[in-house]
């Protein structure tokens, strides 16, 4: 899945159909905060919501910078996914 970080725009986004699935951000103190998503319900069902915070993540990981995840899905997804913990900053504790 090819993630593109919209800076202008301050989300990542993957184009899907007609529509765009996006995650938007803050970035503040050498962190990016997840602010919202906007997922197509097509987009979640077919698993596409999880390999997109992945995605996200990965490119976030190479820039050095913390997570703060601000929504339910992406909080559920540092839930699962125990090894992305360290991304989170120091604090914070789902």
């Amino acid at each position: 899945m090819e993630v593109f970080d919209n800076t202008e725009m301050r989300h990542y986004e993957v184009q899907y159909g007609e529509v765009l699935a996006i995650i938007e951000y803050q970035i503040q103190e050498k962190k990016v905060f997840l602010t919202r998503v906007d997922f197509p319900k097509r987009f979640i069902e077919e698993g596409k919501a999880d390999k997109m915070i992945e995605t996200t993540l990965n490119i976030i990981e190479e820039t050095g910078m913390r997570v703060v995840p601000m929504t339910r899905m992406v909080k559920q997804y540092f839930k699962d996914h125990k090894e992305r913990r360290k991304m989170l900053p120091v604090g914070i504790h789902l």
